[in-house]
């Protein structure tokens, strides 16, 4: 039942929301259809021993019309099946849709996903949002459809099997056995039987099929990876390495692959003999009435067609084990992640004030250990601040806790009102065309001419006619011409107040001197505190923050 539960507030923002109507047409659509296609099933038994009786007797007259009656049935079924098909692809891709975005901005909003990144995120939440939203949409419609489809094709042909199996009789010792529906109790002793020897051969499947959609995971992201530090590696001759490496994910995906493989070997030697038996068990079952001439070849049929449905329609179980573990894992690698973004939603936020200030703020590690302790100071508007101190103090995590983006600190700081933009050391440049990147992050483009000028300002002006050019920037520019485009950035969004990471270190003196002295020219108004070992560039600071030599001890 934890598993219903967690699907259900994992499937409620959806099947409850404002406007939701069209989804539950769609669902009511696909399930009318469904039973629809049911009864034409029930129509088709009937129609099977018409046929066969017609053949056995050699009743030509009956037999065309029969066979025109065929075509109309089997047109009518493909008109369903074709739009139950259709309609159940556009209520996964609105359901998908629905919940990728719900789940993305939970994730990415109110800087979520960086948060997790420093806790310990769970794995893969790239392969959540995708493939698991995916699979989890499409294996719960399908589960449900299967279902309701089979407990019809129970109420519809049971009937009909108790029918026919109450008009047999059976041999027994020299004498007639009758026992009212014989048949149809079969039926369901042999789809109990079936569902309980499946759940014993199966019941490691859910376990086995979540560490392999883990493990599929795992090796797309360090294969992504690869490719985001293709230079690196490159430069460093680390090919044979990352080769073992990736061989070595395989390999712990491969051992997975093979203990489900063998499991699932099992599990269908188990249901693809049942479903071989299944087509044999009627047809023995009521050959003697069939030899003894009670029972002609169309109800022998007829009763064949029955018991298939209605054993095939109690084994449901069977048949869908293998789905059902999928689900469950899916299921519970999303309330995994769930669980982790509604754990992180509610950050510490920092009072909002006049102007940058700390009281008593200490800076810790995810793990509590102190970085920096005890700071006090204010930061007047519009001067730039130079924060200093050795290396590893702990300089750029003061600077990402003003930006209120790290949240391991305790005390008390204040930002001030307005526009705030972070450039760090490397900018971050997605493959997209040049004009948005320019603009990132802003959602709307600045005017072709305010972009143009800022490329020109910041030394880009060979990338000024192509702000229509999509790449992946990030491998064509430089890691100067890189820091040159996040100024240009700065320069076009303009902020209230901006922070320096490092945001020049990939350039000379010279050329770092001049794009700051840029910078400040052309952003009067705004409030910088930067951090850079370029201790040349110190006298375009008006102020500096001297942070101490060795944090203090965590009382």
């Amino acid at each position: 039942m934890s598993v219903m539960r967690d699907f259900w507030i994992l499937a409620r923002p959806f099947w409850v929301r404002r406007g939701h109507y069209l989804a539950w047409l769609l669902l009511a659509s696909i399930i009318a259809l469904g039973l629809l296609l049911v009864q034409l099933n029930v129509r088709f038994s009937y129609w099977n021993k018409e046929f066969y009786d017609a053949l056995a007797a050699f009743d030509r007259p009956r037999l065309y019309p029969l066979m025109g009656q065929y075509c109309l049935l089997v047109g009518a079924a493909v008109v369903m099946s074709v739009y139950l098909d259709w309609l159940r692809k556009l209520l996964i891709l609105k359901w998908r849709e629905h919940m990728t975005e719900s789940l993305s901005r939970a994730w990415l909003s109110n800087n979520v996903f960086y948060r997790l990144s420093l806790a310990g995120e769970p794995d893969n939440p790239d392969q959540r949002l995708a493939e698991d939203i995916n699979l989890l949409v499409t294996e719960s419609l399908d589960l449900l459809r299967s279902f309701i489809s089979a407990v019809a094709r129970i109420l519809s042909f049971s009937v009909l099997l108790w029918t026919l199996s109450s008009e047999l009789s059976l041999p027994f010792v020299d004498s007639q056995l009758r026992i009212p529906g014989y048949l149809f109790w079969f039926a369901i002793i042999y789809a109990l039987i079936g569902s309980l020897i499946a759940e014993r051969i199966g019941a490691i499947l859910q376990g086995l099929n979540y560490t392999q959609q883990q493990r599929e995971a795992e090796l797309r992201a360090d294969l992504l990876r690869r490719r985001d530090h293709a230079e690196q590696i490159s430069l460093y001759g680390g090919a044979a390495h990352e080769q073992r490496r990736v061989m070595q994910r395989f390999a712990a995906l491969a051992l997975n692959w093979r203990q489900l493989m063998n499991r699932e070997r099992t599990l269908g030697f188990f249901t693809s003999s049942y479903d071989r038996i299944s087509g044999l068990v009627p047809i023995f079952a009521a050959l003697p009435s069939f030899m003894n001439k009670s029972l002609s070849l169309g109800g022998l049929m007829q009763i064949e067609t029955a018991f298939n449905q209605t054993a095939s329609a109690m084994s449901w179980f069977v048949r869908a084990y293998r789905a059902i573990a999928e689900w469950k894992a899916t299921v519970q690698r999303l309330t995994q992640f769930r669980i982790a973004l509604e754990a992180a939603r509610e950050p510490r936020q920092p009072r909002q004030a006049a102007s940058f200030a700390a009281h008593q703020l200490s800076v810790h590690t995810p793990d509590g250990t102190v970085l920096l302790a005890g700071l006090d100071w204010q930061i007047e508007t519009a001067v730039w601040t130079r924060i200093e101190g050795p290396s590893g103090i702990g300089k750029s995590t003061l600077l990402r806790t003003l930006a209120g983006v790290w949240p391991y600190y305790s005390g008390d700081f204040s930002q001030p009102r307005g526009r705030s933009l972070f450039v760090p050391q490397r900018a971050y440049l997605a493959t997209d065309s040049l004009a948005a990147l320019l603009a990132y992050p802003a959602l709307d483009l600045p005017s072709r001419e305010a972009m143009q000028q800022a490329l020109c300002d910041c030394g880009l002006a060979a990338l000024s006619t192509r702000l229509d050019d999509v790449a992946e920037w990030s491998a064509v520019l430089s890691g100067g011409e890189q820091q040159r485009l996040a100024i240009a950035r700065a320069l076009l969004f303009a902020p209230d107040y901006l922070l320096l990471d490092e945001a020049t270190s990939q350039l000379d003196l010279p050329a770092a001197r001049a794009l700051l002295c840029m910078l400040r020219s052309r952003l009067p108004q705004t409030t910088v505190i930067g951090v850079t070992h370029q201790d040349k560039l110190s006298s375009l600071f008006e102020r500096v923050i001297e942070l101490p030599q060795q944090a203090p001890a965590a009382h």
